[in-house]
C-alpha cells in the first residue's frame, strides 16, 4: 500500500490537491494500486504541554493515521511550506509518532517528502522533513530509507484544481511525473 499524509490542517487546501495529484499520477502508471490519504484537516496530536498521547487509546484520525503508515511501504509525506518551515502539524506528528510504541510505522518504508507553495517555495520543509525523518530512523535504527527525489510544488492552485487534475501546465506535470516514477521505482527496487 501507498500512504500520502497531506500535512496540512486547513480544509481543501493546496497540499490536500497535490496529494490528489500524486494519487492520480500514482494510477495513471499503477491503475490497481493501493493508496490511502490521511488529511490532516483531522489533525488532533496534543502539542507536547498538553500532555501525552496512549498508543493504547488513539482518536479515530490518529488511528488512521497509524495505520495507515503501518501498512504502506511507501510513504510521501506532503507539507506546506509556512515561513520556510514545514506545518507545525507535521513537526508535532513527527515528535509524537517518532516513538518506539510506534516503531511499525517507520520500519521497512521508503518516506518521500514534498513541500507545498502557492508561490515559488516548497524546497526548504522538504529537506527539513527528510533530515527529521533520517533522524527517528537513525536512532531508532530502523531499516528505512528517505528518498533524495524531492518535489517541490510551486504556484499550486494555478498548475492542479481541488481534484488533483492538470491545469494544463506542462513543466508541472513533466515534474510530477518524474518525482512519482522515481519514487515507485525506487520503491519497487528496495523491496527486492
Amino acid at each position: 500500500m501507498i500512504a500520502i499524509l497531506s500535512g496540512s490542517a486547513r480544509k481543501n487546501s493546496n497540499t490536500m490537491r497535490v496529494a490528489k495529484a500524486i494519487k492520480n499520477t500514482i494510477l495513471e502508471r499503477s491503475p490497481n494500486e493501493s493508496i490511502h490519504i490521511v488529511d490532516f484537516n483531522g489533525y488532533d496530536i496534543p502539542c507536547i504541554n498538553q500532555g501525552e498521547m496512549n498508543p493504547n487509546d488513539l482518536s479515530p484520525w490518529q488511528s488512521e493515521l497509524f495505520n495507515t503508515m503501518h501498512e504502506a511501504d511507501l510513504i510521501f509525506i506532503l507539507t506546506p511550506e509556512y515561513n520556510w518551515f514545514p506545518s507545525a502539524e507535521i513537526i508535532q506528528m513527527l515528535h509524537t509518532f517518532g516513538d518506539r510504541p510506534y516503531a511499525s510505522a517507520w520500519e521497512d518504508k521508503l518516506f518521500v517528502t514534498c513541500g507545498v507553495s502557492n508561490g515559488r517555495g516548497g524546497r526548504m520543509p522538504a529537506v527539513q522533513l527528510g533530515y527529521s525523518i533520517n533522524k527517528i530512523i537513525s536512532v531508532f535504527n530502523f531499516e528505512s530509507v528517505v528518498s533524495a527525489k524531492i518535489f517541490e510544488s510551486q504556484f499550486t492552485q494555478k498548475v492542479i484544481d481541488e481534484n488533483g487534475h492538470s491545469l494544463g501546465n506542462e513543466e508541472y506535470d513533466k515534474g510530477i511525473r518524474a518525482f512519482v516514477s522515481y519514487n515507485l521505482n525506487l520503491s519497487i527496487r528496495l523491496k527486492k
